[in-house]
């Protein structure tokens, strides 16, 4: 069996808890965007649907997939349209306001889980190198990258989004985790990788034949319904360590 050199993680509700961060912003969101839209629609605008409607748009196509319309102005006509839809007159101006709202409330206080500095110091201790792997709109990853302070912890990382504006592809493909392996000197069976999704982090370490998957269950799935299958199950970054030393041990 080969010797663990090399840890990868993933960002998003990994190294950061994003989606906690995201439901704080949709709620300012909902609170400030009465005092945008008038009198005449203070009363009647559904703030809950105003949201489900933009997410419904949003997940479809969360920005330009021909990145001519630059990701502020895409999501901010995602808001237009949600808010056209309870005839709000000044939909234009106010999916400006509801979108940096948004990116203000959440990229404001967006800091890595508490015991990511511990966990990097203890990985850096043992001789091992580290390196993140997201997925995502190369502007909205460097922006969360930038606002969690990750560049004092990792030395590698590599954004799935600017590998594909380089014509490459992002996770699951095996390509990217290739080049954190040529990033950090290891080969592929002497690294994990650790995230969230099971059709991007672990399906791509399947893929990449790496020495072990590691999926957070942040959502508590049941297990039988995992595909693919990981290696280990967490519920937090924390337990990331026993992992790591079993390896090591091994």
């Amino acid at each position: 069996m080969s010797t663990l050199k090399a840890v990868f993680f993933d960002l998003d509700d990994t190294l950061v808890p994003t989606s906690v961060y995201d439901v704080r912003a949709y709620a300012d969101v909902k609170t400030s965007v009465l005092a945008w839209v008038g009198e005449e629609k203070f009363q009647s605008l559904d703030v809950d649907k105003l949201v489900a409607d933009f997410k419904e748009k949003f997940v479809k196509a969360p920005w330009d997939p021909e990145y001519k319309t630059d990701v502020f102005t895409w999501r901010s006509r995602v808001w237009e349209h949600a808010l056209k839809l309870q005839n709000v007159e000044n939909a234009e101006e106010v999916g400006v306001k509801c979108q940096k709202c948004f990116d203000d409330n959440r990229m404001g206080t967006f800091p890595l889980h508490d015991c990511v500095k511990e966990l990097s110091e203890y990985i850096n201790s043992k001789g091992l190198e580290m390196c993140i792997i997201t997925n995502g709109h190369h502007r909205v990853q460097r922006d969360k990258l930038e606002a969690c302070s990750a560049y004092t912890l990792f030395e590698n990382i590599i954004v799935g989004g600017e590998e594909v504006l380089a014509g490459r592809k992002e996770k699951p493909d095996r390509g990217i985790f290739m080049k954190a392996c040529k990033y950090v000197g290891c080969l592929p069976s002497e690294a994990i990788h650790v995230g969230d999704s099971l059709g991007a982090d672990i399906q791509g370490g399947i893929n990449a034949e790496l020495l072990a998957t590691v999926f957070i269950n942040v959502k508590s799935r049941d297990a039988s319904t995992f595909q693919p299958m990981p290696t280990y199950t967490i519920k937090h970054i924390a337990e990331l360590k026993e992992i790591i030393d079993k390896l090591l041990v091994e």
